[in-house]
């Protein structure tokens, strides 16, 4: 049987064998990464029949007809190269199917006019049958419009090629090897397109032999290796469910991998871009946050805290993670942001739990004292009030636990008021509470007293009811002037201070002094 001998035998083999990884690998096709192989596969297996049709044809007419069909896969190849590829290297193929829609144009252009040359001869100047080492087929003479579109298809492949290779410089180290068999059997077909105008090699259906090599390495890489068939969709899915933002970006500080949390992320902290992160430069963010631009440059691993908004609570943790190339040398970075708001939050409750009292929005007892024990370091002038509410059982008795609370509260809206930027105010007792200021002197210190207590005696406090209520106070005062003093000291003496005041008929402002030197103030 002629088909059985020779050439076309081994053709007629490849189309088998095309044939059978393309509809083994059409069941994969929805994984990533996979989605376009098995077209070119099943595109190849028609170029190698077509091919060994032309060669056991044996009327002219017949092996032109072969030849015409030969143009389908040969041209279309290029383009699903670039769809193999495509989606081989990106996270995403997103519009892919458009943009192959939009580039297959002038190659259906181009078949379509061969196809059609024999009525206007516009991509064939001549054709005739030519016989190389026992082996028949058709040979053409292009025109320049063909030719014009043999290099469109010829680009086209070679810029798919490229993009492979940029992938294969970020590559991860356990993928650098199954990238660069790919690149390599890739890499054949396309160059051999390139250099062969330029030699006298005329064997009919060279170019369809020169596409074994990728198939298999592409079935062998994309179809047969146990890490690839469930990885890309479980890293993309992986990815885009992650509450964590993850940036990746190249050496040349573009980011090639980020997903829907981490551009939101991005857009938060320093503006979202008109086309999305995808592809751009991470500046906006280095320059919007210079702590991290510096560790950025220098690819040193580091830990950030960034608030996106002070005002809304929005606080991300940013780690950025080095990635090294072959051989070590500084690659791209991995940024990954962390929402933290939450966190922050609740150690924001926690802290005003621990530091501030429920009723009264004052410090309570234990953080006044430690707040007033840091500033008695500096062994300025300061004064300590202490002072309650006179009379505050009956209050108590007159309108319920109630009112004698918004009493409290009332009390400590006009403590907050007076002292919120001079001084540090606390409840330290149930109706008792204390004030501490910077002050020049005693009577400094005594005047501001005095001052304070005729403000919460000219104010009325008005109760749930309707009911009104004015308070006094009675205040115990201390004062140090130097470093020796210590705060029980100076809690004592305000505390005897504050006995007197009580003692000596309330609504009054005792200055205290050591050896028990007092003034009294009366109102």
């Amino acid at each position: 049987m002629p088909w059985m001998e020779g050439y076309p035998y081994y053709l007629i083999m490849g189309s088998v064998l095309s044939l059978y990884m393309g509809v083994s690998s059409a069941k994969q096709r929805r994984t990533p990464g996979r989605r376009f192989l098995w077209i070119l596969m099943l595109l190849v297996s028609f170029m190698f029949a077509a091919t060994a049709g032309e060669i056991l044809a044996d009327r002219f007419r017949d092996k032109l007809w072969w030849k015409n069909a030969q143009q389908v896969p040969l041209f279309l190849s290029t383009i699903f190269l670039y769809a193999v590829i495509k989606d081989y290297i990106s996270r995403s193929t997103e519009g892919l199917a458009a943009k192959l829609a939009w580039f297959s144009v002038p190659v259906f252009a181009d078949i379509l006019l061969i196809v059609t040359d024999t009525r206007h001869h516009l991509m064939r100047s001549s054709v005739s049958v030519q016989t190389v080492h026992g082996i028949s087929g058709i040979a053409v003479e292009p025109t320049t419009l063909s030719m014009l579109l043999i290099a469109y298809d010829q680009l086209f492949a070679l810029y798919a090629v490229y993009l492979l290779f940029l992938s294969l410089i970020n590559a991860p180290k356990h993928a650098f090897k199954r990238n660069l068999l790919l690149l390599l059997a890739l890499s054949i077909p396309v160059l051999f397109s390139l250099v062969l105008p330029f030699t006298r090699i005329t064997i009919t259906g060279l170019t369809a032999l020169t596409y074994i090599p990728p198939i298999i390495a592409g079935y062998v890489t994309l179809f047969r290796d146990p890490r690839l068939s469930l990885y890309p969709l479980a890293k993309n899915k992986i990815l885009e469910h992650m509450k964590d933002g993850i940036v990746l970006t190249n050496r040349y500080d573009q980011i090639i991998e980020v997903n829907e949390s981490g551009s939101a992320i991005l857009s938060a902290l320093a503006g979202e871009p008109p086309d999305g992160w995808m592809g751009q430069s991470i500046s906006p963010l280095l320059d919007a946050h210079k702590n991290i631009a510096e560790p950025y440059a220098s690819r040193r691993e580091a830990q950030f805290e960034i608030e996106a908004s002070k005002a809304e609570g929005i606080c991300y943790g940013v780690s950025l993670i080095t990635v090294e190339r072959e051989g070590r040398t500084p690659g791209g970075m991995l940024l990954v942001f962390s929402d933290l708001s939450e966190k922050k939050r609740y150690e924001r409750e926690l802290y005003q739990q621990a530091t501030v009292d429920d009723l009264t929005g004052l410090y309570n007892r234990r953080h006044f004292m430690r707040l007033v024990q840091l500033h008695m370091i500096q062994g300025a002038g300061m004064a300590l009030f202490l002072f309650d509410i006179d009379d505050f059982k009956k209050i108590n008795d007159t309108y319920g636990h109630m009112g004698g609370d918004q009493a409290l509260v009332e009390l400590s809206r006009k403590i907050r008021k007076m002292y919120k930027h001079k001084g540090i105010a606390g409840r330290v007792g149930g109706e008792e509470f204390a004030v501490c200021f910077f002050a020049g002197s005693e009577e400094e210190a005594w005047k501001e007293a005095e001052h304070f207590r005729q403000t919460v005696s000219e104010h009325t406090v008005h109760l749930e009811g309707g009911q009104k209520v004015r308070l006094t106070v009675s205040i115990g005062i201390a004062f140090m002037d130097d470093g020796n003093t210590t705060f029980g000291d100076l809690y004592r003496e305000a505390d005897a201070a504050l006995y007197t005041s009580k003692s000596s008929g309330k609504n009054r402002a005792t200055l205290g002094r050591p050896g028990n030197r007092r003034r009294t103030l009366e109102g």
